[in-house]
């Protein structure tokens, strides 16, 4: 196994870390085959989603739960080094793979994702989850960059609302106490290139920008934990407002 050290003393301490060339120009080449390929599928309807630009024509957004659909993307995550990653940092790795998207950021028409932790989706008991990011174009602050409050795992879960875009609704109540709270965190926005990736914790609070520029912002994530046990009650909680907000925007 690898030397981690670096990358688990940056999660530690900011709950996000950057690893470079992450995957190679060649895997890269094939990941975009297979996002064609998934595109042209009959995919559930909640897995696929679109924005229309000024012409009332429909632009992929994103696509999610690539790997119930992609044999070739299902093994890709099994094989990288995440596995490895989330067994030093936590002691133990399920086996289970979720959280595995496609998010289109189209170029003029991207659309941005509000502040979030992940947990809010995941709904494990402690958290215990790591997802990487991938960029398959150059990602940076003009073209609707991630961004992280830096080490703000520290505040544990927030409270979540259902408001946001389809295929990420949830996002942090902003209320009075919580941005006095979060001002104590410095925002850093990412800056990585096509294969670069993002690994970053299920507790930091994140989104990212519109993509108002002339250049796409493709990337691809997917998500690991340890054998952290989901929270049932929670996940109920979860899905009943999840579905709430779906029927509202049907």
């Amino acid at each position: 196994m690898k030397d981690y050290t670096r990358v688990i003393k940056k999660l530690t301490d900011d709950n996000f870390v950057i690893i470079r060339n992450f995957f190679t120009q060649n895997t890269l080449k094939e990941i975009k085959h297979e996002i064609k390929k998934i595109e042209k599928m009959n995919l559930n309807k909640r897995d696929k989603h679109y924005v229309y630009d000024n012409k009332n024509q429909k632009v992929l957004s994103s696509i999610h739960n690539i790997h119930l659909y992609s044999e070739y993307y299902k093994n890709l995550i099994n094989e990288c080094e995440l596995k490895n990653i989330i067994l030093k940092r936590y002691g133990s790795r399920s086996k289970r793979i979720f959280n595995a998207s496609l998010f289109a950021k189209p170029k003029a028409y991207g659309l941005k994702t509000k502040i979030h932790q992940d947990n809010a989706f995941f709904n494990l008991k402690k958290g215990e989850a790591l997802t990487c990011w991938v960029a398959i174009d150059a990602s940076n602050k003009k073209n609707g960059s991630l961004f992280y409050y830096k080490g703000s795992s520290a505040l544990g879960l927030q409270k979540h609302i259902p408001e946001g875009n389809l295929g990420a609704s949830m996002t942090i109540d902003q209320t009075t106490s919580f941005l006095k709270k979060i001002k104590k965190y410095k925002k850093i926005f990412i800056d990585v290139k096509p294969g670069d990736c993002v690994i970053h914790d299920a507790l930091v609070i994140h989104g990212s920008e519109n993509n108002t520029s002339s250049t796409n912002r493709r990337a691809i994530n997917f998500s690991i934990s340890s054998l952290d046990k989901v929270d049932k009650i929670k996940l109920k909680k979860y899905k009943d407002k999840l579905n709430r907000f779906l029927n509202k925007n049907k």
